[in-house]
């Protein structure tokens, strides 16, 4: 059986004692407001961006198919609900690449959607298993919400060099996920940023790795797949290409641009209900219409 590990892919402290409250929470508006400055087209054509990919890093969203649908999902995966996987050949695409580049991966995630839902996702590890031959070192870590008896059959019969982070969902509403659908181009806030700056995610999840190609991050290639318009890379980006003109296309839309950084959730409002911009309300109404033609 896989080692059940609670790690995240990056240390964040989701708690720090009621006496810091006041402190944290400066300290975040102080940042908050550094990062509407930072991003701003002026202060970026100067200094340049503000974040870059992790060339060591990677999040492969093998598919996009979900048993639980939540809301404010950042992979769209109950806003506009699909049940496309990623090609057996794509990872051997990507091992074959890793190999012949010499990358050097320190962590490799498997997502979705619910990945345990892929049909060939042992396939998948096996393939993804090379790389950790040739790198012991390198942590592959399965993403699941362990919810429902086949998922947790699934997990039951993984491989033991596996780490697996189970977050335990029980329902739909995710009080702690961000307002993912709220987007920046929609807000007078973010009327002169440049969005080609990207946020953390893209430096502490890495790469991401679709059924679309490769992105700055996983979440640029949800937001083009309702898009539809296959812009990834199809094949690894060397380590030079930051990918500015995918950040720029995605950034705009993703909720997460806003805070830019991650903020624990002491010092976030709880979202029990989809929050959905106008952008975004006809980017799903045009997916919809696209979908029953």
């Amino acid at each position: 059986m896989a080692l059940i590990n609670n790690k995240e892919p990056f240390t964040y402290s989701h708690d720090f004692p009621k006496k810091w409250f006041r402190l944290a929470k400066l300290w975040f508006h102080l940042k908050a407001l550094w990062r509407w400055f930072r991003v701003q087209k002026p202060v970026t054509k100067l200094i340049g961006c503000q974040y870059q990919a992790a060339d060591d890093l990677i999040e492969i969203d093998i598919t996009y198919q979900c048993n639980l649908k939540c809301n404010n999902c950042n992979r769209s995966s109950a806003q506009a609900p699909d049940k496309t996987h990623i090609g057996l050949g794509d990872i051997t695409h990507f091992v074959e690449d890793s190999l012949s580049q010499g990358r050097c991966w320190r962590k490799i995630r498997v997502l979705g959607g619910e990945p345990t839902l892929h049909p060939q996702l042992s396939e998948i590890l096996a393939e993804l298993y090379r790389l950790k031959q040739v790198q012991p070192d390198l942590s592959i870590q399965l993403v699941t919400n362990g919810y429902g008896r086949r998922v947790n059959k699934v997990i039951s019969e993984l491989p033991e060099w596996l780490y697996i982070e189970n977050s335990a969902k029980l329902d739909s509403v995710q009080p702690d996920f961000g307002p993912f659908n709220l987007a920046p181009v929609d807000s007078w806030y973010h009327r002169f940023s440049d969005f080609s700056n990207g946020c953390d995610i893209a430096r502490t999840c890495g790469l991401g790795l679709t059924p679309q190609g490769y992105y700055p991050c996983a979440v640029a290639g949800g937001i083009d797949r309702v898009l539809n318009q296959k812009n990834g890379r199809q094949r690894l980006p060397a380590c030079d290409d930051e990918m500015r003109d995918l950040m720029k296309n995605a950034c705009g839309l993703c909720g997460r641009f806003r805070d830019g950084h991650y903020v624990p959730p002491k010092l976030r409002p709880k979202i029990l209900v989809q929050r959905t911009s106008n952008t975004w309300v006809n980017i799903y109404q045009e997916w919809e219409s696209d979908r029953n033609r």
